[in-house]
């Protein structure tokens, strides 16, 4: 009886044993399967500090409306209404400013590290009533050549937004009540144009008053296979073109969540803005995925086909991540994002993890 008892103990043992390591295994297997083929770990993004405010004195801002970042890691921004350029570095510390011509909007970097601006009438806070034209400045804020005028006819403008230039040098603007898409030589020569007011893919601000800059296009950006990316406000929509400006895709959406570029501007006392919605700047990371700035104070990342990745904090403020309009944005060699706060006259900086 002792030595049945016994192995019955025994094996008793044995098999809690055997279904000790049989769980043991599975936990395991579960575990690599998600390593290997469940999502990917949840990509994280932090607030690293902001800086600026509304004035005049040199390190403020009154409308800041682009951002460039060199080589260096040297840190170019538009000053609109203070008509300046203002160059930080990597911590918002000043490091120089320089005044332009009026009214400086969109920038952009040539090959030399030239800055090139784009100049617009501005509102009624301006001190100037003149602009529409493109100048290109050196680092150190010397002018070295300008072009433009007012008007709808090749070579003029009517408010030009956002700049970007291309492998070979070409300059691409958006020119925004003209609803088109113009393109120059380095030396300012009109090349060719692409784009009509209208709501047809290839069109732009179809949505808005054919007289309104925030139909679009507003921004403009090349990706690494040298297509071009347009903002279009008015009609919630994002389009992609090849360097000659063939329509190759289109996608965006009204919704004011996450993924959506609705919602009207609430930095007036709290009161929506009819009228103002929409994307407004395009950032391109070296692997192709979007950065877009949106009127709702939204700042999201998709992929070149348009799917809703992430964001930064969804909603509009005053508080350290939330935004009023955000405009341009830029990263540096260390793959931190800069945003350039509009409304709220500064600039955000935000650690992007991948």
């Amino acid at each position: 009886m002792a030595s049945l008892h016994q192995s019955m103990i025994t094996n008793d043992w044995t098999q809690r044993w055997f279904c000790l390591c049989l769980l043991s295994l599975t936990a395991l297997l579960m575990s690599n399967s998600t390593i290997l083929y469940g999502d990917p770990p949840p990509q994280t993004i932090r607030f690293l500090k902001t800086w600026g405010q509304q004035g005049p004195k040199p390190g403020e801002f009154h409308f800041p409306i682009d951002i460039v970042i060199n080589a260096a890691d040297e840190i170019f921004v538009t000053d609109h209404l203070n008509d300046r350029v203002q160059k930080f570095d990597r911590e918002g510390t000043l490091l120089a400013h320089f005044p332009v011509l009026p009214n400086p909007g969109g920038l952009a970097l040539d090959k030399r590290g030239n800055l090139i601006l784009s100049h617009i009438v501005a509102s009624g806070s301006s001190k100037h009533k003149i602009g529409d034209r493109i100048s290109i400045y050196s680092p150190a804020g010397k002018l070295i050549r300008q072009w433009g005028e007012t008007g709808s006819k090749p070579g003029q403008f009517n408010c030009p937004g956002g700049i970007a230039v291309a492998s070979n040098g070409h300059i691409y603007v958006a020119d925004q009540t003209n609803h088109r898409v113009q393109v120059f030589d380095p030396k300012g020569k009109f090349l060719f144009q692409w784009g009509k007011y209208g709501n047809q893919p290839g069109e732009f601000g179809g949505k808005s008053s054919q007289n309104s800059r925030v139909g679009g296009p507003q921004f403009i950006a090349f990706d690494s296979k040298g297509t071009v990316w347009t903002t279009e406000g008015a009609n919630c929509r994002i389009q992609q073109f090849t360097a000659e400006g063939k329509l190759l895709q289109h996608w965006g959406s009204e919704a004011d969540q996450p993924g959506g570029f609705g919602g009207l501007f609430t930095g007036f006392k709290g009161r929506p803005a009819k009228g103002l919605l929409g994307p407004i700047a395009v950032c391109i990371e070296p692997n192709n995925q979007l950065w877009i700035s949106a009127v709702n104070g939204r700042v999201q990342q998709f992929s070149p086909a348009g799917k809703y990745l992430r964001g930064l904090v969804q909603e509009q403020g005053t508080g350290p991540g939330q935004f009023y309009a955000p405009h341009g944005m830029a990263f540096d060699s260390q793959g931190d994002l800069y945003v350039v706060d509009a409304y709220n006259h500064r600039i955000q900086k935000f650690e992007i993890k991948r």
